[in-house]
């Protein structure tokens, strides 16, 4: 009988030791699709922001060409 619990202790630690690395994967890689949604909706508000603003100066521009000496863009 003791070679039978020795032989489950090991099976144990064998597959401990590969579950605790693939939890931390599937953790980092939850954590991973988590930041990278948040990434993309800010990256697509500051293009939409940028956006404007561009449009924003093109009014102004229009509204006074004489105050537009070319600097800025």
């Amino acid at each position: 009988m003791g070679i039978s619990k020795k032989t489950e202790t090991v099976e144990e630690v064998k597959t401990n030791n590969v579950v605790e690395p693939v939890v931390k994967a599937i953790e980092a890689i939850e954590t991973l699709l988590v930041q990278l949604k948040e990434h993309l909706e800010r990256a697509e508000y500051h293009k939409t922001m940028a956006t404007k603003a561009q449009g924003a100066l093109e009014v102004l521009r229009q509204l006074h060409p004489e105050d537009d000496n070319g600097e800025g863009s």
